[in-house]
């Protein structure tokens, strides 16, 4: 007799045998691949075949699902800048795909950004402008389960542009009387609180003045 679940002591490979006997179509060419089978997970750990509605398979209710192996996204979704996942708007499948997938992370595109732009086109471009990370990788500089900071950034302005641009000969650096790095407040793009107050097309720009990425 073979029992199905996470506590069933009938091995996993059997337990999944039984379901890609039927499955093995939609399920059973990329499912080898992915982490999921690397990981000894069975079919019966998120399914439930025996009630009328599968709460996997519903959007409103598949994340809780999942957050019984991925505990540190439920934590990360919670955070006030988030996508709307707790609000049943999104699904963690609209970005994954948990049967496997060549791509990275398991996602149901080729790239990160292809994924994104699923949902963000807008940022697709191409951009007469364009600003190099954005076209590289979204989470380079978004936290894409969700953020403490606005636009789910992973750090504010202008730590977050820091991180890569010096501030060397710009006014984000405070200088003193002499004209030299000094112990004065710092000017303009700090005093704003935030580099993009300026530089506001940080996606990119078609302006042919936003070299610089202001308009």
């Amino acid at each position: 007799m073979i029992k199905f679940g996470r506590d069933s002591d009938t091995p996993v490979g059997v337990q999944n045998s039984m379901c890609l006997g039927c499955h093995e179509k939609t399920a059973v060419a990329n499912w080898h691949m992915g982490p999921h089978d690397v990981n000894s997970v069975s079919c019966a750990a998120c399914h439930d075949s025996h009630k009328a509605k599968d709460a996997v398979l519903t959007r409103a209710t598949q994340p809780d699902v999942c957050y019984t192996c991925h505990v540190a996204e439920r934590s990360q979704f919670q955070k006030v800048y988030a996508h709307p996942v707790r609000q049943g708007k999104l699904a963690c499948s609209d970005c994954h795909a948990p049967h496997g997938t060549v791509a990275h992370k398991q996602l149901v595109r080729a790239t990160v950004n292809d994924t994104c732009y699923e949902c963000h086109a807008e940022k697709r471009g191409p951009m007469l402008w364009e600003h190099q990370p954005v076209t590289e990788d979204c989470s380079t500089c978004h936290a894409p389960h969700g953020s403490s900071n606005p636009g789910m950034v992973k750090q504010r302005g202008p730590l977050l542009c820091q991180s890569c641009h010096s501030q060397q000969g710009h006014p984000s650096l405070g200088y003193g009387p002499s004209g030299l790095p000094g112990n004065a407040a710092p000017a303009t793009a700090l005093a704003l609180g935030n580099c993009m107050n300026c530089h506001s097309q940080v996606h990119g720009s078609n302006h042919p003045s936003g070299s610089s990425l202001t308009r």
